[in-house]
């Protein structure tokens, strides 16, 4: 494996005691697939991280500054690895039974990764190839949460991805220490949530977290939604509807439920989609992750907002933009970026947006598409599919297919026109600034901008196709004719 290849050479060049352990190794003895790598070395792990960052071309990101973990993210041939790296503190075997669960707690020196993995010499003193045997996850010892509280919520990413159960001894000592993740870096929270939300079945994911009080700890904003009723047409309650949704927004980008669930089918596809939501977008993570996440927190504004009006019908007025507004909040104390801020919280504010576009049984009108791009622009796609999810969270088994039908026809014709208005002759710019000031007689400045864009609007919708059309659609709205004169330059009719 050429990563391996290169981490063997960078170390040995500098004389680095090091050694493979962790998730690593337990996915290679399980014969499962891993771009995440955990290593152990006898140096200063951040110095020896920002190097290795620079060799591979990568991006250096802090986890935990007072532990001294720090995560290297780079592509090679088109995969995206992380390595993180921890900087030895003892012996390996000492260092090991401070790990979290005893299967993470396998270590091989990293010059022996050029052996098969049936060969390599693998450090245990935990217990950890028997519970990987039994298919279970396990603390190593009693004071392994207090250690590191980041192992609450750890428990729920490794269960995932290994598809293990938990011990009930680990489960209860979790609900019994939830408490203790107050105590971690919110960096390190943040990207933990954000890789349980990447992997796949999610459900049982969101639905662990919830069990073992972690959802209430991590985003308190999300328990008062608990019990909260909804409409009729609301198969379940806020809280549940918001997980179901997590579940949905998965199911959408999924091919096999596309092909085979009765629902699925109606969805919305092309195969540009599906390089589009495996992109990698903010702070190391994909737009399809970053979907679930908004709809996790899609509705985290109703209970705030619930209303009964007099008819007795429950309604919750304003919740997408208080609920981008919490959003915004939740983030910000997340330590997330700005670009991932600023697009989750645009998709919660606009999440019913996409069903908006046109009345019950019609289809938008090409304007009413370009505003929609217009306005959501990098995250016009993924509203489109969180909608979808909205819907299905929403129905749940009683859902209507002729109703969601209809539904899927308004996103499909939302993804089509769009597809329609970048084509060249749509997209060709027909006025510019200048066009206006010498036809029109204008002055430079701010007022000239609303003009462009009424032009590209109606182009974009068709409406308007030549150079001469759009003058004579700014004279209409200015009042105005055009100076004549500027009109015609050498013969040539503008």
């Amino acid at each position: 494996m050429e990563l391996l290849d290169r981490l063997r050479l960078h170390f040995a060049h500098l004389g680095i005691e090091a050694y493979l352990y962790g998730g690593f190794v337990r996915d290679t003895l399980l014969r499962r697939p891993s771009h995440d790598i955990d290593l152990m070395i006898s140096g200063d792990a951040k110095e020896h991280a920002r190097g290795f960052a620079v060799t591979l071309g990568g991006t250096l990101v802090t986890l935990d500054d007072g532990r001294g973990i720090y995560r290297v993210v780079a592509t090679l041939d088109y995969d995206r690895w992380t390595v993180d790296v921890a900087t030895l503190r003892g012996s390996i075997e000492d260092d090991l039974r401070q790990c979290d669960f005893t299967i993470d707690a396998l270590a091989v020196p990293l010059p022996a990764t050029s052996l098969p993995p049936g060969e390599w010499p693998i450090t245990d003193p935990t217990g950890g190839l028997d519970d990987l045997r039994d298919e279970t996850l396990r603390l190593t010892g009693p004071n392994a949460l207090s250690d590191d509280p980041l192992r609450l919520i750890r428990a729920v990413r490794i269960a995932a991805k290994t598809e293990f159960d938990i011990d009930v001894k680990t489960v209860n000592a979790i609900r019994q220490q939830v408490n203790l993740l107050s105590m971690v870096s919110v960096e390190r929270v943040r990207e933990e949530l954000l890789t349980i939300l990447s992997l796949p079945g999610v459900w049982r994911s969101v639905k662990l977290l919830d069990s073992l009080g972690l959802i209430d700890e991590v985003l308190p904003e999300l328990t008062p939604a608990r019990g909260v009723e909804q409409p009729k047409e609301h198969h379940w309650d806020v809280f549940e509807h918001s997980l179901h949704c997590v579940d949905f927004a998965e199911k959408v980008l999924d091919h096999d439920f596309r092909a085979t669930d009765p629902a699925g089918k109606f969805i919305p596809w092309s195969p540009w989609l599906t390089e589009y939501f495996d992109e990698e977008y903010a702070d190391g993570h994909i737009r399809a992750t970053y979907l679930k996440l908004a709809a996790l927190l899609h509705d985290v504004a109703k209970p705030e907002t619930k209303a009964v009006q007099p008819d007795g019908r429950v309604r919750f007025l304003g919740h997408p933009v208080k609920g981008a507004a919490t959003t915004k909040k939740i983030l910000k104390r997340l330590r997330s970026s700005s670009k991932a801020i600023e697009s989750v919280s645009l998709m919660v504010d606009q999440h019913l947006r996409p069903s908006q576009l046109a009345q019950k049984g019609e289809l938008p009108t090409s304007r009413a598409v370009y505003r929609y791009y217009r306005d959501l622009d990098d995250v016009a796609v993924d509203t489109l599919y969180l909608c979808m999810a909205d819907y299905l969270a929403a129905r749940g088994p009683s859902i209507d297919l002729e109703d969601w039908d209809r539904h899927c026809g308004r996103m499909r014709f939302t993804l089509q026109e769009k597809r329609i208005q970048e084509t060249p002759e749509r997209r060709q710019r027909l006025l510019t600034g200048h066009d206006l000031m010498t036809c029109f007689n204008l002055l430079p400045g701010p007022d000239l901008k609303p003009i462009l864009e009424m032009v590209q609007e109606n182009q974009a919708a068709g409406e308007v196709r030549t150079k001469e059309e759009a003058l004579t659609m700014v004279s209409h709205a200015l009042g105005k004719e055009p100076i004549t004169s500027s009109m015609q330059r050498g013969g040539q009719h503008v």
